[in-house]
C-alpha cells in the first residue's frame, strides 16, 4: 500500500504518487513559465534590443505578473544570461571532458574547436549597429555573470582546492576576451550572412584566446 499524507484545510487523504505527480507538474509549469519569458524576450529584442525592452514589457508578452518574472530572473542582465547559459553549458561539458594533462586556458580552446559556439548565443545582440553602445552595459553585465558561472566550471576540473585566485584571474581573462571579440564583431559583421557572421565571431573568440595563451607575443 502506499503511503499517505493528509492535505491542509480540506482533510483530503493522497497517495505519495499523486503528490509526486503534483510536484512533476508543478516542476513542468515552472519550466513552461520560464521559457515563456524567455521566448518573450528574445522576440521583442530581436525587435529593437534587449536595453530596449522592459520587464513590463516581457512580462505582458508572456501572459505573467511582474512578480513572477523576478520570481525567475532577478534582472534583465540575469534573464540574458540565463537565455546563452545552455549553450555555455553544453560547452563547459566539452571542455570537463578534455584530457587532465591539458592546462585550463588549451581545454577551452580545444574545446571550442571541438564545439564553437552557435547562433544562441549571438541571437541576442544587437542587429543594429548603432546600438550596440546603447547596449554595451547590459553585455558587460552578462559577461561578469558568466566570470563567476566560469570560475565555477574550472573548480569543477581543478578542483576544490585549486588555488582561487588561479581561478578567478583565468575567468576574469577568458570572459575579458569574450567581451572584445564582442566589441569588434559588432563593428565588422555587417554586411555578413548568419553563417558568415557566425563563424566570424568563433574564429575571432579561438585568435583572441590563442593570444591570451601566448602571453599576447607577436612571434
Amino acid at each position: 500500500m502506499h503511503p499517505v499524507h493528509l492535505e491542509e484545510h480540506t482533510g483530503r487523504v493522497s497517495t505519495a504518487s499523486e503528490a509526486a505527480a503534483g510536484s512533476g507538474l508543478r516542476e513542468r509549469n515552472k519550466a513552461r513559465t520560464r521559457e515563456s519569458l524567455l521566448r518573450a524576450a528574445r522576440s521583442l529584442a530581436a525587435e529593437r534590443g534587449l536595453h530596449r525592452v522592459t520587464v513590463e514589457e516581457i512580462t505582458s508578452a508572456a501572459g505573467v505578473s511582474r512578480r513572477t518574472f523576478f520570481n525567475y530572473f532577478g534582472s534583465l542582465e540575469a534573464l540574458l544570461a540565463a537565455a546563452t547559459a545552455e549553450p555555455l553549458q553544453r560547452l563547459a561539458e566539452t571542455f570537463l571532458r578534455r584530457p587532465a594533462a591539458e592546462d585550463p586556458l588549451t581545454a577551452i580552446i580545444a574545446a571550442l574547436r571541438e564545439r564553437p559556439l552557435d547562433a544562441e548565443v549571438l541571437d541576442w545582440v544587437p542587429q543594429d549597429p548603432a546600438d550596440c553602445v546603447a547596449a554595451g552595459t547590459l553585455h558587460q553585465h552578462m559577461w561578469s555573470h558568466h566570470e563567476t558561472w566560469l570560475a565555477g566550471v574550472l573548480r569543477q576540473r581543478l578542483g576544490e582546492d585549486a588555488d582561487e585566485l588561479r581561478l578567478r584571474t583565468l575567468a576574469a581573462t577568458v570572459m575579458a576576451v569574450f567581451s572584445a571579440v564582442e566589441a569588434l564583431w559588432l563593428e565588422r559583421r555587417p554586411g555578413l550572412t548568419s553563417q558568415e557572421s557566425l563563424d566570424l565571431f568563433n574564429a575571432e573568440l579561438l585568435r583572441g584566446l590563442e593570444h591570451a595563451r601566448a602571453g599576447w607575443r607577436s612571434d
